[in-house]
């Protein structure tokens, strides 16, 4: 079989692979912390809260078959954690993400801002499915999500990103508006080593 067949082939499955883990992304994100998901009662990393999709009956079990989401999160008003997510037993794709979470001086506010944030999330599309949309508002606040420029200068996608998302409350007349929330993170897919150094891609396993 010629090289371009099977670089043609394993194009073609790696593009049904994307489509197939961004569609269980935003299925997951709705069964999860945004959509008030029951947190795992024996996390696996101390202090951490952590949440998974589909629940498993065996605590700490991955399944061997299909997609299966862990999310692992620490604290509160900034709240670092990481999203990984297994394709047939094996880690597939992961999100970190962290930084000023609560701006300092508000807080107060964290309650109505996270819940504003978990409506944000339930907004999310398979064409955009690592947080939220590209904006979304309810009353006077809003949430703006944005791809960041990668190492090469390009925006990223679902194999290879850095992002940001900001939630501002709106001002009123002349007054500009005040930002409550941020958050940066990093997302890509995980590409292991095989023998002599062959790249064991998620789409192949």
């Amino acid at each position: 079989m010629a090289i371009e067949t099977i670089n043609a082939e394993e194009e073609k499955r790696k593009l049904l692979w994307l489509k197939d883990l961004s569609e269980f992304i935003v299925e997951a994100n709705l069964a999860t912390w945004a959509g008030e998901g029951k947190e795992v009662e024996q996390p696996q990393r101390p202090g951490y809260k952590e949440l998974e999709y589909p629940p498993q009956k065996e605590p700490g079990i991955i399944p061997q078959k299909g997609f299966y989401l862990r999310d692992s999160y620490t604290k509160y008003f900034r709240a670092p954690g990481m999203t990984t997510i297994y394709y047939n037993g094996e880690p597939a794709w992961a999100m970190s993400y962290g930084g000023t979470g609560m701006v300092p001086g508000y807080e107060l506010r964290a309650q109505e801002v996270f819940t504003f944030l978990k409506h944000a999330l339930k907004a999310v599309s398979p064409q955009l499915p690592f947080r939220g949309p590209t904006e979304f508002g309810e009353g006077r606040l809003i949430y703006r999500f944005n791809l960041l420029p990668n190492t090469d200068g390009n925006l990223g996608n679902l194999e290879d990103a850095l992002w940001q998302e900001k939630i501002f409350e709106q001002g009123i007349g002349d007054r500009p508006d005040i930002l409550l929330f941020t958050q940066t993170g990093i997302a890509g897919v995980a590409i292991g080593k095989g023998e002599h150094t062959t790249a064991i891609k998620p789409w192949n396993l």
